[in-house]
């Protein structure tokens, strides 16, 4: 397994939301789902250290959701 870090946590998230969002989720519901997927795939634990660990972690996880899809966050 890949060594998880904050940009692919975010990008695989990132992803995630944007088609959550795409078949009508709201933003809450999408991000709880995106996470979720993210424990899935990476581990529990790996997920909430880097999310633990990073500075700025809303600022950069808003950036990546607008860049995937901003319709969405523009709402």
């Amino acid at each position: 397994m890949i060594e998880l870090t904050l940009i692919t946590l975010l990008n695989f998230v990132g992803d995630n939301f944007c088609d959550y969002r795409n078949i009508g989720h709201d933003n809450y519901k999408s991000l709880l789902l995106a996470y979720s997927d993210a424990s899935y795939k990476y581990g529990p634990l790996e997920v909430k250290g880097i999310i633990e660990k990073s500075d700025n972690f809303k600022v950069a996880a808003i950036a990546t959701a607008a860049i995937k899809c901003p319709q969405h966050i523009m709402e």
